[in-house]
């Protein structure tokens, strides 16, 4: 993403502070919510986001501040409204973002996406408290391999697919979810915690801020253990299709539970209109005649046309119809 005022961008009105180092965002205001946030304002690099930026929960309103605004945003002012809590749906921030406030998006619960760049390195305390919608974060990765997602990731319990932005090759990467309960147990009168799903063992494969694909691929084991076919099926094709550092052993270890739970995996494929994964199955050879058949129905009965249209031909092209024999 370039640090120029995008179009989006130029919808917004800004209310922004000078700092030494460049300018630092203390609101929005717009009639869309979808954020994208200039680069530059008069000139600066625009480097931070102030605390409770885009919280509807701020307690007052700060009075010292300038004003940027685009010519095009004055077109857009009767259907303007503050873009903070629940009129934030995703937020791209420009590459010279270096650091966010504290309780930044606290109370956003339709906030579904975050777009930055690696030189985002300074997340703030609380920065995501009830983001519980939040569900990917796009990081393109200018400088190496290291950013700040480990740090948001320990800070969200739900589900988080991460695109890393590579020069190299771009990678995704899905983080199941993961909760903790308290269970007591009474005879012995005492409390213990209970962890559920492998979303907490994913968030551990970092190394200095880096992401560790191996270990992350070695984790498979665990998320059969405990999460669900649809995660699984996501994750593994998020690594077959996008295979960073990707071993032949863990290739062949995705591709077996696929394999094997053939006819769930599919079935989850056409309802998420997945196109790429469908291909994904004949080009590695992945069908069953027993799970294409059935894929096949059930795109049928659940009016997937696309997906129906691609795989009936498949159907044709590797399990053709047996012509009979007849004898005179």
């Amino acid at each position: 993403m370039s640090d120029r005022v995008g179009k989006d961008s130029q919808k917004v009105r800004i209310h922004y502070r000078k700092t030494e180092n460049g300018v630092e965002i203390v609101r929005c205001f717009g009639s869309d919510s979808h954020v994208e946030i200039p680069g530059e304002i008069q000139g600066m690099p625009v480097v931070r986001a102030a605390a409770y930026a885009f919280s509807a929960r701020k307690d007052k309103e700060e009075e010292d501040v300038l004003v940027y605004e685009a010519e095009e945003s004055r077109l857009f002012r009767q259907q303007e409204v503050l873009l903070a809590g629940d009129s934030v749906e995703s937020i791209v921030f420009p590459d010279s973002m270096e650091k966010i406030g504290r309780y930044i998006f606290y109370g956003c619960q339709n906030l579904r996406e975050l777009h930055f760049s690696d030189s985002l390195t300074d997340v703030g305390s609380g920065a995501f408290t009830g983001c519980r919608a939040l569900e990917r974060l796009s990081v393109r990765l200018l400088k190496g391999e290291r950013s700040s997602v480990p740090e948001i990731l320990g800070d969200l319990w739900q589900r988080i697919d991460v695109v890393f932005l590579r020069e190299a090759g771009e990678a995704r990467l899905v983080f199941p979810e993961h909760y903790e309960e308290a269970v007591e147990n009474t005879p012995a009168r005492i409390l213990f915690t209970q962890h559920h799903g492998s979303g907490n063992n994913y968030r551990q494969c970092f190394y200095n801020k880096e992401m560790d694909y191996r270990k992350y691929d070695d984790l498979f084991a665990v998320a059969r253990a405990w999460d669900d076919t649809d995660v699984l099926a996501d994750l593994i094709f998020s690594r077959l299709l996008y295979p960073v550092e990707l071993a032949q052993g863990a290739r062949d270890a995705y591709e077996a539970y696929v394999k094997e739970h053939g006819a769930k995996i599919s079935c989850h494929l056409v309802d998420t209109d997945n196109m790429e994964a469908l291909r994904a199955m004949s080009g590695r050879d992945l069908w069953t005649e027993q799970t294409l058949g059935g894929t096949v129905d059930y795109a049928a009965r659940t009016g997937k046309r696309e997906a129906l249209s691609f795989l009936m031909n498949e159907k044709q092209r590797i399990f053709p119809a047996k012509k009979g024999k007849y004898e005179l």
